[in-house]
């Protein structure tokens, strides 16, 4: 029998590797077998340990394309057209996972996707993984250049984001791409981050927990074989009604259709039982060395809104944890509009996960958020143009990791003061006469509250700031903005960068 000895998964040719650090290279090999890596000018060993090897090389710095060797045991792997830049995971659920060749200037953008320097690796979604069998039986992952052919099948947000920080900062960019559509934040989380609030534990854990509690594989099949007809019979009536319509917009066809069949039956095989893919998926990426997280989740967790900052943090924490950086950069998107009408969720459920959202951004270091309520449409969960989205990601790090003085946060909501009738509203990001109206009417989106329930208000910019009024109300007490699952609003920085939602009766 051979003698076991293999890189993981995550080193394959074309790969990017993760400039100006110490980079973990790591795999399997007979325990007690030398392992020996040749790189550029280095070569590092290590005895592997219970079948296992980690070798840790000297930062690299961008260059010309390298080849690595890895030996042991009269037994070599070569890798070949590796470069050295900096490398991002793009994580989070199905907009994120959204295909380039699904989004609205897609097809353009395919034609024209060559590019050496920007490369891809897609973590294959496996679902469920034991000793015996992997399901569904996908390959390992391979990187892959920026092409035509590679490109239609990768995320359009981590794209654009590519595409716009690599035209500014010339150097070869790595996008690891591991999301899956419908998943809670919990399915990327250790158990043991799951269990240290007692809330989320029970709600996340608990809960899953009970669920299954009893349920035989042979039942779990019977309902997942049962949700897949359901879900192909609705499928089917798309179709047929966008065939039937051509001239209608995919929100139009869901707000005429209806929701997709939602949730997946739970069962111990589920994708989206908590940690399972933190196991199946993001495991098989730690510790490969990345320069940050881009982070487009939360739809899912729009059932337990009021939750989301914690888990949000603990998450965060986790991947820290995982990456071995206390500092890692997080770069996330908050959720943009969707009129969100599902039985049983609470009011305004959207409009309070992004109020979370803001909540984790003011209070984490190291975490910057897009401000993407311009990016959604009214009743498609999956709006089509994700270009906004991946170049505002690409601006906020420009401007963090890369210190460019660029235009690159939304005005975010800073301070209120109340002057007799009126509340003023201070803004973080905002330079002198950067505040502007969209469209040139008047202000849209801003509700005013005295003793009783917020009503709709009046508003202008003055100074920097916006004033805030409603004639009827004499002693204001409160003002929030965009602050719906779906409302219209036209705030914006004059680059074009959209105010985010707030509310002034919470601490942020």
């Amino acid at each position: 029998m051979q003698e076991k000895f293999r890189l993981n998964s995550m080193f394959t040719d074309n790969m990017v590797l993760q400039r100006d650090c110490s980079l973990n290279i790591w795999g399997e090999a007979q325990s007690g077998s030398k392992v020996e890596i040749e790189i550029g000018n280095q070569i590092k060993s290590t005895i592997a340990k219970n079948d296992k090897f980690l070798i840790k090389l000297d930062p690299l710095k961008c260059g010309e394309a390298l080849q690595m060797i890895v030996r042991s045991n009269n037994r070599e792997i070569r890798l070949n057209n590796i470069v050295v830049g900096d490398v991002f995971i793009a994580a989070g659920q199905s907009n994120m996972e959204y295909r380039l060749k699904d989004d609205e200037d897609g097809r353009e953008e395919i034609d024209r996707a060559y590019n050496e320097n920007i490369r891809y690796y897609n973590v294959p979604q496996i679902e469920y993984e034991d000793k015996s069998r992997r399901i569904p039986d996908f390959k390992d992952g391979a990187w892959q250049v920026c092409s035509k052919e590679t490109s239609k099948d990768f995320s359009a947000v981590a794209h654009y984001f590519a595409k716009r920080l690599y035209n500014e900062v010339k150097i070869p960019i790595g996008i690891i791409n591991c999301n899956k559509g419908g998943t809670s934040a919990s399915c990327w989380m250790s158990e043991k981050y799951l269990s240290y609030d007692k809330e989320i534990k029970k709600v996340y854990l608990e809960e899953y927990l009970k669920a299954v509690e009893g349920l035989t594989e042979e039942e779990e099949d019977r309902k997942n074989n049962e949700y897949i007809k359901t879900l192909e019979a609705y499928n089917k009536k798309i179709e047929k009604y966008k065939k039937d319509n051509p001239q209608k917009s995919i929100s139009e066809v869901k707000k005429s259709v209806g929701h997709t069949p939602w949730p997946p039956p739970f069962g111990k095989k589920s994708y989206l039982r908590p940690s399972g893919l933190y196991n199946t998926m993001l495991k098989k990426v730690i510790p490969y060395n990345i320069n940050a997280v881009l982070w487009y989740q939360g739809e899912e967790d729009t059932q337990n809104c009021t939750l989301y900052g914690k888990l949000f943090r603990r998450l965060i924490e986790n991947f820290r944890e995982d990456f071995e950086d206390d500092k890692l950069e997080f770069i996330f998107v908050q959720l943009p509009y969707y009129n969100d009408d599902k039985k049983g969720k609470m009011e305004n459920s959207w409009a309070i996960l992004r109020d979370e959202q803001l909540s984790v951004m003011r209070k984490i270091d190291n975490v910057d958020m897009v401000v993407a309520l311009d990016c959604g449409e009214e009743f498609n969960i999956h709006p089509t143009k994700k270009k906004p989205v991946g170049e505002r990601l690409a601006l906020l790090v420009i401007n963090k990791l890369y210190k460019k003085d660029i235009a690159a946060h939304s005005p975010i909501y800073k301070s209120f003061e109340i002057k007799e009738d009126k509340v003023i509203i201070n803004f973080d990001f905002v330079k002198k006469g950067e505040l502007t109206v969209k469209d040139g009417e008047a202000l849209k989106g801003f509700e005013i509250c005295g003793e009783m329930e917020f009503v709709k208000a009046s508003a202008y910019i003055e100074d920097d700031k916006v004033v805030v009024y409603n004639n009827d109300i004499k002693c204001p007490k409160a003002v929030r903005y965009g602050w719906r699952n779906y409302d219209e609003v036209n705030l914006y920085s004059k680059a074009g960068l959209p105010a985010g939602p707030f509310r002034t009766d919470r601490e942020y």
